[in-house]
């Protein structure tokens, strides 16, 4: 436990946040017995498949904000219609922790993503 506290409070957030390639390659595990993902995070997506090129190419930008809650959601129906749709096995239980955000966006979308994934939210707002 302290090992990973320790290495968890090193990590400075910068640069974008991919969700879409963390769950692709969580969920590659799957077949091997994934039963659970833990996603910690400080913001929305801003990256990754998801937007439409009109919304790619917009000008001006689609503002941080309405590119992470498009992105958000595409991932919530990714993870419900695709990654994590029921299996014998059972479902992936995503658990989620928000740190450093300010954004009530960014609780939002972490507490829906883990409630319909049968897991848990935890926003903390210092380590």
């Amino acid at each position: 436990v302290a090992a990973v506290k320790d290495a968890l409070l090193k990590v400075r957030p910068e640069g974008d946040t991919n969700m879409h390639a963390a769950f692709e390659m969580a969920f590659a595990l799957r077949p091997r017995g994934l039963d659970t993902i833990y996603l910690f995070s400080d913001g929305l997506p801003t990256s990754g498949p998801g937007l439409s090129p009109e919304q790619l190419n917009a000008t001006p930008p689609l503002d941080e904000n309405l590119r992470g809650e498009i992105l958000g959601k595409y991932i919530r129906e990714k993870t419900s219609r695709d990654w994590n749709r029921p299996q014998a096995a059972g479902r992936v239980k995503v658990h989620a922790i928000g740190f450093f955000f300010e954004s009530p966006d960014v609780g939002a979308f972490l507490w829906a993503l883990a409630r319909e994934n049968e897991g848990s939210f935890v926003g903390m707002s210092k380590p």
